[in-house]
């Protein structure tokens, strides 16, 4: 992906659109088997309980991510810490991201928001298989 597209990523998604994106994949993910006990237990039920900030800080990350506008200074990875989650969480979320992305929004977009979550995958998924307290850098 060049730096120009890269750069007009949020631009050509928008925020309604990455809204929306948002709120279908976890409406996805919380009824999936494997995924929604984990979410529940953080977030409680959905779409009330936590999900709104929840997703109100995940639209700060990917309009961060995107170059958009964005106040968001979180670190994903050490927020996933201790989760105990493996490969399979990982595998699944992926799935349902990529679904979810080619359903709402054109090809482009699409495969830009997918080579983004592949590319974070490898170091979420590191900080989500160490226990709280070790580094995961090691």
């Amino acid at each position: 992906m060049t730096q120009a597209h890269h750069d007009a990523l949020f631009t050509q998604i928008g925020e309604v659109r990455l809204r929306r994106l948002l709120w279908h994949f976890y409406a996805r993910v919380m009824t999936d088997p494997l995924l929604s006990p984990i979410f529940h237990a953080t977030l409680g039920p959905y779409p009330h309980a936590g999900w709104p900030v929840h997703i109100a800080r995940l639209e700060g990350f990917w309009r961060a991510v995107t170059h958009g506008p964005s106040a968001y200074r979180g670190q994903p990875g050490p927020a996933h810490q201790g989760l105990g989650l493996d490969r399979a969480h990982f595998d699944r979320w992926l799935h349902l991201w990529e679904t979810t992305v080619t359903d709402d929004l054109p090809a482009p977009e699409a495969q830009a928001l997918m080579a983004l979550a592949q590319r974070m995958r490898p170091t979420i998924e590191r900080f989500a298989q160490t226990p709280p307290g070790k580094d995961p850098t090691c």
